[in-house]
């Protein structure tokens, strides 16, 4: 039958299923029939080669107890020309040409030898079989009733169907061009275009938090984060669509005429319900992976922060498994309702069915342990743990269509997107690697360090090959030495040095095995040159520290491009580099290292007048990649910044961390235009030593309001924790337009 051969594309799309449809009424209109070389068998008996017998196209359940092969069908001339007749007329009707009717009788007669116009009765047949005929021994007229029947049940069926894939293309491509569109507003918004935008629309939908001014903190019993405003309404337009796709439009050939595959309308509908919801997960599916990628072709083609494709990613999951949960009870209440717990427990045996079950179970287990408080116990664990759940879930969803319907009807294809998405991202990130850090004349080196006050960490990166940096990039770096190669992670460009010298310090006692090369290694490997330091430069704090009086101190610069890190050690992989470097806090340790990226996209700060960069913590090293970006335009005049001023508003709690950015900062920053307003939250703030630092918590709005009303477009970087990081959100909404002043809020978080 047409049903058997492969096929590609999907229903509607390439694949016909019951196309001309008056063809495939005919055929099953006759399938059910004996003909005199149908065998019979008890239900003991093998009922292997079974071919046609009761057995409909999309499998209803039904059990044979005669088996008509299709050798018997192939040559057994009152079928032939019965359906031969039948083509031609009801099809005649439908106008469907001689071409099509002989193409659609070859498919549907078994036979290899029979042709249409051959097999058509030299007299038209009179009788017409009766609608409960059992016995086909002559050449007949199909029965009206039976055909109209199985006429609407294809063509509804098909119908249903083609609208499930229509749905679902449809819903990729409006997700993929609403994402496409914001990008495009995220890319114009900080332009001259950003000034059509009506400032109470800004004020009530593009800046605020959802409620609660909350969208940085976690939200009550750490559930997770809120969206923005404008992001939570595009997520629940996309629910909305979802849920609308799911219950629409559906249509029973009851009470026109009577099904030849349901009894009822209620169990058509069912079927046509978790049949669509079925398609739709597999789109979600596919568009989850989509959104779950650092390289997911979105980010390049609109700017979006990954933070912001895996709260979509999370959301596409979470609509996926809620289609796929329906798409499993309904098909089970089908079971139950149809045939009682025997058909149930029958069918729960067969491959397909459990796979399914396997795939389904696993997508739920997937959003369980994907909840904040897992990610934020044990991220590495979780990430570990979520992708081999995931694997195992669309190991069962492959093997429940491909066991189900081998390839007849594209059902696979929505999958093969999934791994097409997953398969890029892979390949994409190994060949970034690859790129990275073995392209080039020597491999990737880089240099730890622990800063004064013993609790934060430097590390400076040499890549393998010069590229520029932007501000507010990340990039995710691996430690092979720590013994977990896999794991890796993302921090913050802080700074960079594009090739003036920089000077490396080394003791003469240590040696490979303590962790710490040789001079003789670092000639070799960072390529020393001889040239002075240059006091001007915009790089990092330079790479030496005072060494005990009992050890020889070896410094010589090199003019390798770096890229710099500062680190606060949390748990896991920092916290035992922390405590690998503590136990020699005065030296510095040459540890072999892969930089994966860079990632992330610079804020356009080409139209504001002044910048605004306010941090808290560890999130000051975001921003003082921005500092050095515009210190370095305002000495080129560069019109990558129009601004003359970039206030540096930070709070933090350690002391010594004052000094330690401080080092870090351009020497000409404050002559460019560079202002800061700083404050320490911890103990003994205010001592001497820590002169033009406040005490306690920056005023956020008395901070942003004081910008305000000199200028016409003021840009506000933040990047801090979750409390001050929505409290800036809730100055800038508050004050944005005060004073004919717009403003651009950038913000740079990890809440992943």
């Amino acid at each position: 039958m047409g049903a058997s051969a492969v096929k590609h594309g999907m229903i509607g799309m390439g694949i016909n299923m019951y196309k001309p449809v008056c063809a495939y009424a005919c055929h099953d209109s006759l399938a059910s029939l004996w003909l005199n070389c149908t065998t019979f068998s008890t239900p003991s008996d093998d009922m292997a080669g079974m071919d046609m017998k009761l057995l409909k196209r999309m499998d209803m359940g039904e059990e044979a107890e005669a088996t008509t092969s299709m050798e018997c069908v192939a040559s057994n001339m009152p079928w032939l020309q019965t359906l031969a007749y039948c083509l031609k007329d009801r099809c005649g009707i439908d106008g469907v040409g001689e071409k099509k009717i002989a193409k659609a009788y070859t498919t549907l007669s078994m036979s290899d030898i029979a042709v249409y116009s051959e097999m058509l009765p030299a007299e038209n047949p009179t009788t017409e079989l009766d609608a409960d005929a059992m016995w086909l021994n002559e050449t007949s007229l199909v029965n009206y009733d039976l055909y109209f029947s199985n006429r609407q049940t294809l063509q509804e069926f098909e119908y249903q169907e083609d609208t499930h894939v229509q749905l679902s293309v449809a819903l990729m491509v409006i997700t993929v061009g609403v994402t496409l569109l914001a990008g495009l507003y995220m890319k114009f918004s900080s332009t001259g275009l950003g000034n059509l935008i009506p400032v109470r629309l800004s004020k009530l939908l593009l800046l605020p938090a959802l409620f609660n001014g909350k969208h940085q903190t976690p939200l009550a019993g750490n559930i997770g984060y809120a969206p923005s405003r404008l992001l939570s309404l595009i997520i629940f337009l996309y629910v909305f669509l979802n849920l609308i796709f799911s219950a629409v439009p559906y249509k029973s050939v009851f009470p026109q005429t009577s099904s030849a595959w349901f009894s009822d309308s209620k169990s058509e509908i069912s079927t046509y319900v978790t049949n669509r919801t079925g398609v739709l997960s597999f789109a979600n599916i596919a568009l989850a992976i989509l959104f779950a990628g650092r390289n997911n072709p979105l980010i390049w083609l609109t700017g979006l922060s990954q933070t912001t494709c895996l709260t979509f990613h999370r959301w596409a999951s979470r609509v996926a498994t809620v289609q796929a949960v329906v798409h499993s009870i309904i098909y089970t209440y089908l079971d139950f309702w149809g045939g009682g717990s025997a058909k149930y427990y029958a069918n729960v045996k067969l491959p397909y069915y459990w796979w399914g079950i396997i795939g389904t179970i696993f997508l739920c287990l997937a959003i369980t342990f994907s909840m904040l408080p897992i990610r934020r116990f044990q991220y590495e664990i979780f990430l570990v743990t979520h992708i081999i759940i995931v694997i195992i879930a669309l190991v069962g969803c492959w093997y429940h269509v491909v066991i189900r319907f081998t390839y007849n009807w594209g059902y696979e294809i929505w999958l093969y997107l999934a791994f097409a998405f997953w398969g890029f991202e892979r390949l994409s990130r190994m060949a970034i690697i690859v790129y990275r850090n073995m392209v080039g004349g020597m491999a990737t080196q880089a240099v730890a360090e622990l800063m004064p006050g013993g609790t934060f960490m430097k590390i400076t990166v040499f890549p393998s090959q010069s590229w520029t940096p932007r501000p507010g990039q990340h990039a995710f770096l691996f430690f092979p030495s720590t013994g977990r190669f896999w794991e890796n992670h993302p921090f913050s460009i802080a700074g960079w040095d594009n090739g003036s010298t920089t000077t490396v310090s080394t003791n003469s006692k240590s040696n490979q095995e303590s962790g710490v090369i040789t001079t003789k290694d670092i000639e070799k490997d960072l390529q020393i040159s001889a040239h002075p330091l240059d006091t001007d430069s915009t790089s990092s704090q330079a790479l030496s520290h005072t060494q005990p009086p009992s050890q020889t101190q070896i410094s010589k610069p090199f003019s390798r491009p770096s890229i710099t890190f500062l680190i606060r050690p949390l748990k896991g992989l920092t916290s035992s580099m922390h405590r690998d470097l503590s136990l020699t806090p005065t030296e510095q340790t040459y540890l072999p290292l892969t930089l994966e990226g860079p990632y992330g996209h610079s804020a356009n700060l080409s139209h504001a007048e002044t910048i605004l960069c306010i941090g808290g913590g560890i999130g000051i090293t975001a921003l003082l990649s921005y500092t050095q970006f515009f210190v370095e335009s305002r000495r080129s005049s560069s019109a990558a910044i129009k601004a003359s001023r970039l206030v540096l508003a930070w709070s933090f709690r350690e002391r010594e961390f004052a000094s330690i950015i401080r080092d870090m900062l351009p020497s000409d920053a404050r002559a460019l235009g560079v202002e800061f307003v700083w404050t320490c939250t911890g103990a003994g703030a205010g001592k001497d030593g820590d002169e033009g630092v406040g005490e306690g918590r920056l005023d956020v709005h008395s901070i942003v309001k004081a910008e305000c009303g000199g200028v016409k477009r003021l840009a506000v970087l933040v990047c801090a924790p979750g409390g001050l990081a929505d409290g800036v959100r809730r100055a800038v909404v508050g004050l944005h337009g005060e004073g004919g002043t717009r403003i651009d809020l950038h913000e740079d978080s990890f809440t992943w």
